[in-house]
């Protein structure tokens, strides 16, 4: 090979990699503006030049990952992984994919696997929470947010991430306790206000349950579903005039939601009002899916039971 044959080849492999440099810019530009086929185009042009390009497999893995695109998303995670083995991060993403696609197992295998490389990471310590809790092993799961908490503790999504595995766990005295630091760091954090005032429904404290759901529609007046639930804790309460206006106002909103036509009827019931009441049974039951079995049997015994006080 003589000296202008090594130059030129030098100057190919040096414009091969100015090219997949530039088509791999291209790609992050595109995704900032969830432009995902462009973005895709971009990151196969970038790998046709330079195979090796570790972030280039990363971010294609995970458009594909968003596009329900299992097989071809996973193979781009490991492709990225054989390249830069002790990179967390391209575990951490494979593992969030695995997890979207329901393999729990394998996902948290590979938080396990980024925590071995990053262990101090609350991002990637969440994650591994997230998991063990779908597997059902919450104490190791709040063990993880404890420690989280601790690392970062006036971030609120961290107290609200452990708060909803607590009140999964059933524990609802803790589940308020990180709800209530929340909402102690984010006074405006709505989500926060009903979640909390779930949990005081489900522990029977209708008067607190309310209290929070007032506070949840004070910041977000759209929340249909604290007012659905202030309604069901009114009504537990015997005030089913007050009740009744919740579902009203959620109907507004959700004109065809059969379990708010239900509620409404139920209420109608109990304020004497019958006719009313079968009226809005009938609705419910015209808007029931067959996704709504449960709910179209227990319309219908109380449609029945508004008939018989007819009688």
């Amino acid at each position: 090979m003589g000296l202008f044959d090594r130059i030129k080849k030098t100057g190919t492999n040096e414009d091969a990699g100015a090219a997949a440099a530039r088509k791999y810019s291209e790609a992050l530009s595109y995704l900032q503006y969830n432009r995902y086929s462009d973005a895709l185009w971009c990151l196969d042009e970038a790998l046709a030049a330079d195979p090796s390009n570790a972030p280039a497999w990363n971010d294609k893995g995970r458009i594909l990952s968003m596009q329900g695109k299992r097989t071809e998303a996973i193979t781009c995670y490991d492709k990225a992984i054989e390249l830069r083995p002790k990179t967390a991060v391209y575990y951490h993403n494979k593992g969030d994919a695995l997890a979207t696609f329901g393999d729990i197992e394998a996902a948290d295998l590979c938080f396990i696997e980024a925590l071995r490389y990053e262990p101090d990471n609350v991002v990637y310590l969440t994650s591994r929470a997230r998991m063990l809790a779908e597997k059902g092993n919450y104490k190791e799961a709040d063990n993880i947010m404890t420690r989280v908490c601790n690392a970062e503790p006036r971030a609120p999504e961290h107290w609200f991430n452990r708060a909803t595995m607590l009140y999964d766990a059933g524990k609802l005295e803790d589940a308020i306790a990180c709800y209530s630091a929340v909402i102690e760091i984010a006074p405006g954090h709505a989500v926060s206000y009903f979640n909390c005032g779930n949990a005081f429904r489900d522990l029977g404290k209708y008067e607190e349950a309310i209290a929070r759901y007032d506070r949840a529609l004070k910041y977000d007046r759209t929340m249909t579903g604290a007012m659905n639930n202030k309604g069901l804790a009114l009504s537990c309460l015997g005030k089913h005039l007050e009740a009744h206006d919740c579902f009203r106002r959620v109907l507004i909103a959700l004109p065809k939601a059969p379990d708010i036509w239900y509620n409404k009827g139920y209420e109608l019931l109990q304020l004497g009002e019958t006719d009313d009441a079968i009226a809005a049974f009938d609705t419910a039951l015209s808007y029931c899916g067959d996704e709504d079995a449960e709910l179209n049997n227990r319309i219908t015994k109380k449609k029945k039971q508004a008939l018989m006080q007819k009688m």
